[in-house]
């Protein structure tokens, strides 16, 4: 992106949100979108095959694209737009940026977005647990979760970011709320419902407690990091009682 069109974008959408005109303001976030795909595919070629966005499923959530966050993000993504040079050579901070640009899709109103890689850039599964130093069948458990895992015809499956990003806590759990969240559009609520039970069910036999709250207090400690599980266990207890809202009736 030459310096011109960086300059004139800007303004263009500082005036767009200064007027509040929701037109402009989705004229702007189309583009920066399309900007940001085109340049993914380009200069991380060496990673990625392609990127599919499914526009027909592109329905603007105009209560964030018009909001000050969206501001912030579209300013954001047209400044690394225009940088020169690209930082993310590493796979942890490409993995970083690629959850970023994904979560944002998603909060713009975006349901359906998909990364293919070329086969150098993936892991065997097995090559990828013995790397997080799990069993397989833990990592089978990872992928239940939103662990990225490509379902091709190769044995070679999982991107290699997503090895540092499952290390770190703040990426680990955006990638499964996203994950949560695709699952929730996909899925009929009595389908889902019948898989949190399921997964709520093997935490009690687990910690031998039918609450995470029962099962904190026999932690005997005050700190959230006696129960590994926790943050997950309360999560799934807050959707059990929407979904049986949902299924049920209020």
């Amino acid at each position: 992106m030459s310096f011109a069109v960086y300059k004139e974008t800007g303004k263009e959408i500082e005036q767009a949100f200064k007027e509040h005109n929701k037109p402009k303001i989705e004229k702007e976030t189309s583009y920066i979108l399309s900007q940001l795909v085109m340049m993914m595919m380009g200069v991380y070629s060496y990673r990625i095959k392609s990127i599919y966005v499914n526009t027909q499923q592109l329905h603007f959530n105009y209560s964030f694209i018009t909001s000050d966050t969206n501001r912030t993000a579209l300013l954001k993504w047209l400044d690394h737009l225009a940088s020169p040079n690209h930082p993310y050579t590493n796979n942890y901070e490409f993995g970083k940026f690629k959850v970023d640009v994904e979560q944002w899709y998603y909060q713009i109103g975006g349901k359906e977005i998909a990364f293919d890689y070329h086969q150098s850039y993936l892991l065997k599964p097995s090559d990828a647990a013995e790397q997080l130093g799990v069993s397989t069948v833990t990592l089978n458990k990872y992928v239940k979760q939103g662990f990225e895992y490509l379902n091709n015809s190769s044995h070679y499956r999982i991107p290699k970011h997503m090895i540092p990003l499952w290390h770190d806590t703040v990426y680990a759990i955006r990638v499964q709320m996203m994950f949560q969240q695709k699952k929730i559009w996909n899925q009929k609520p009595e389908e889902r419902l019948k898989e949190v039970v399921d997964e709520l069910l093997e935490f009690q036999m687990k910690y031998k407690a039918d609450t995470v709250k029962e099962a904190f207090q026999k932690a005997d400690k005050n700190d959230a990091d006696t129960l590994p599980d926790y943050y997950e266990w309360e999560s799934l207890e807050d959707e059990l009682r929407d979904l049986k809202e949902k299924v049920y009736g209020a």
